[in-house]
């Protein structure tokens, strides 16, 4: 019998339709979660509506310079003010700013989806320089997949800076609970 035979091809294509009909059949938090085994960054990615925001940034401590369009960042004060400045791409800048933003974005939104923000912890993490929202339940409040399933999917955050504008989108990821340990 050849290297195909009749019962290698059947066994194949039964295998095939059964992840089809497998992968019909499951709710989205399911499918959140295999996808999640398949991605880099840690958790599930969040599956509800996504949220956007535009905000002007303002600030002393950040300069633009157009010639370069870079940012003149200080990373250091004394008594007198600045001693110490650093440099970056506008867009490298702009797209952590954006992290920032959306990570406020999610905080404020999370009493307004679940009614609580008790028992959760969020904060923004990055991987390649490629910032996410991470939020994690630390209690048994809101379960894990009610997180996923309102939790906005991403946010777009528009940032507003010496007359540029950078308009990007953040995923938000959803975390296994953390335990609360005692200081």
């Amino acid at each position: 019998m050849g290297r195909y035979s009749r019962r290698k091809f059947l066994a194949g294509g039964g295998v095939f339709v059964s992840v089809g009909v497998v992968g019909s059949q499951t709710d989205e938090f399911t499918k959140a979660r295999i996808q999640a085994v398949l991605s880099p960054l840690p958790g599930i990615r969040a599956i509800g509506d996504p949220l956007s925001t535009r905000q002007r940034v303002e600030s002393n401590n950040v300069e633009y310079l157009p010639e370069t369009d870079t940012v003149r960042i200080v990373t250091a004060r004394n008594a007198t003010g600045s001693v110490a400045f650093g440099t970056r791409s506008f867009e490298r800048w702009a797209e952590f700013e954006a992290g920032s933003i959306a990570i406020r974005t999610v905080q404020q939104n999370i009493p307004i989806r679940f009614g609580t923000d008790d028992d959760l912890a969020a904060g923004l993490a990055s991987n390649d320089e490629q910032p996410y929202v991470h939020v994690s339940p630390t209690g048994n409040a809101i379960p894990r997949k009610e997180l996923v399933e309102k939790l906005p999917n991403h946010v777009t955050v528009t940032v507003l800076f010496a007359g540029n504008e950078y308009t990007t989108d953040i995923p938000v990821f959803v975390g296994k609970r953390e335990e609360a340990g005692l200081l």
